[in-house]
């Protein structure tokens, strides 16, 4: 259900639920939201779930001692004004031939029994149609060894 909320109190909120387990790998975890950012409306479960879904991966993914981060800024796209949200890392990387196929049902970029992380292959597939149902959009920009950064939008229009 669509209600009016802050994206810093989600950042928030999401930052908090996954404290312990960056303190379990000690890493860095930085906050960022610019101060032009309006209060949006849209589904809060939704969006945290989204957000939450990306962090816990950036956390998964990288190494003890790393670095991950959350930024909030205002974008446009085809005259459109959107909320652009980053989730990066410094972790792992992926390697661009497996770019789409990471949002793709039950894809794994390593899908051996042994590897060393798991999963359903679902949380980037159901991240993407969740943004989709906003309105927005959702992509990575990564390569092998140099981490990851996720980035979604969503629709300002309604914030009003």
């Amino acid at each position: 259900m669509p209600t009016r909320f802050t994206i810093a109190d989600v950042l928030a909120q999401v930052s908090a639920l996954n404290e312990s387990l960056l303190k379990k790998k000690k890493l860095t975890l930085q906050v960022g939201v610019e101060p032009d950012v309006p209060a949006i409306v849209a589904d809060r479960e939704k969006i945290a779930h989204v957000i939450g879904n990306l962090l816990g991966n950036a956390i998964e993914f990288t190494p003890p001692h790393g670095r991950v981060w959350l930024k909030a800024s205002r974008t446009s796209e085809a005259d459109r004004a959107m909320l652009l949200i980053e989730v990066g890392d410094t972790g792992v990387g992926i390697a661009r031939e497996h770019h789409d196929l990471i949002f793709r049902e039950f894809a794994q970029v390593d899908a051996t029994p042994s590897r060393p992380h798991h999963g359903t292959g679902l949380g980037l597939t159901i991240a993407r149609r969740l943004v989709e149902l906003h309105g927005g959009r959702i992509w990575v920009e990564s390569q092998l060894g140099t981490g990851s950064r996720f980035f979604l939008t969503v629709p300002l229009e309604n914030a009003g």
